[in-house]
């Protein structure tokens, strides 16, 4: 009779600990359902990705990125040495120095001897990785107004440092689709 006193509290506590096991289980996979949502969106994303490649593929002059080249001046890198009108300009900063920081400058031509500033990146060697990336772009603002003010021989300058300056293109070809995007705005 002890023993029944003793098994029927145990076997009501394990009983209810396996209900709210199976409550909070349930409560846990309902959780789960928007995961489940957001991956039909990455399905929809994914479907038109495919869709603009086989748009990009008939396309008489289809889009295909150059290699990636990495032009280097210490830890400062850029992906290529010539762009497209409307591509990206990726830079990675490897490996710097604890006490390291500055600005990365980035400088399009005004003539075959002159410069203006055009993008500036800071860089911070007590942070995380630098990486960044940018597209040259119309500026109504900065009195950048037609495609022919981006067109040229760009420098990449690292004021304050040792570094060597780095150097790219930019040329007058569009990145298909995005002609519109540099047509003249003032």
């Amino acid at each position: 009779m002890n023993n029944l006193k003793i098994v029927i509290p145990v076997f009501v506590v394990i009983t209810i600990i396996v209900i709210i096991f199976n409550f909070t289980q349930n409560e846990i996979v309902d959780e789960q359902i928007p995961e489940l949502e957001s991956s039909s969106k990455i399905e929809e994303l994914l479907d038109k990705i495919k869709s603009d490649k086989l748009e990009n593929e008939k396309l008489e002059k289809p889009y295909m990125p150059k290699e990636r080249e990495w032009i280097t001046s210490g830890p400062f890198k850029i992906d290529r040495s010539e762009y497209l009108l409307g591509e990206k300009i990726f830079v990675t900063i490897d490996t710097l120095n604890v006490n390291e920081k500055g600005k990365v400058m980035f400088l399009r031509p005004i003539n075959s001897t002159h410069y203006s500033p055009y993008h500036t990146m800071p860089f911070d060697g007590s942070g995380q990785r630098n990486n960044y990336y940018f597209t040259p772009d119309l500026e109504i603002m900065e009195g950048i107004c037609s495609a022919n003010e981006l067109i040229g021989n760009w420098k990449v300058i690292f004021p304050g440092t040792e570094y060597l300056g780095l150097e790219f293109k930019v040329t007058k070809e569009i990145v298909t689709g995005y002609e519109k995007r540099y047509e003249s705005v003032c």
